[in-house]
């Protein structure tokens, strides 16, 4: 039993150390990425609804959360993600951005994570 875990972790130990990364340049998007980002779209868009709604339960409340986040934000989000999954699974055999590449056309989140003081620290332009 001994030799069985210490061949096993002497295995684990020379693949790891043999096995390095070329970060000289990042790696393209490729048609996998690009059909494995519109398969994830359309399997996952359903978490929209959730997220919308658990977002705002503690900001605006319970029953404006669920008709505003759920029936609308939350099943907008729903309906976007899967058309753009839809759009990205059938043109990703061909690269769509400009100077063709296979990068998605989905923007960021629009949140920075950066929280701004308020009221501004500057009092004097506040109005």
């Amino acid at each position: 039993m001994k030799r069985i875990l210490a061949l096993v972790l002497l295995l684990a130990a020379s693949t790891s150390f043999s096995v390095r990364a070329d970060i000289s340049m990042p790696v393209r998007d490729s048609f996998y990425d690009k059909m494995g980002r519109g398969i994830a779209d359309v399997a996952f868009s359903s978490s929209e609804l959730l997220d919308s709604q658990y977002g705002m339960l503690d900001t605006e409340g319970n029953t404006v959360a669920f008709c505003k986040g759920f029936l609308v934000q939350g099943v907008s989000r729903m309906v976007m993600d899967i058309g753009h999954g839809v759009f990205e699974i059938v043109t990703s055999p061909f690269p769509t951005n400009t100077f063709c590449s296979y990068r998605s056309h989905k923007l960021p989140p629009y949140d920075s994570m950066v929280v701004n003081d308020y009221p501004p620290a500057d009092l004097k332009y506040w109005y």
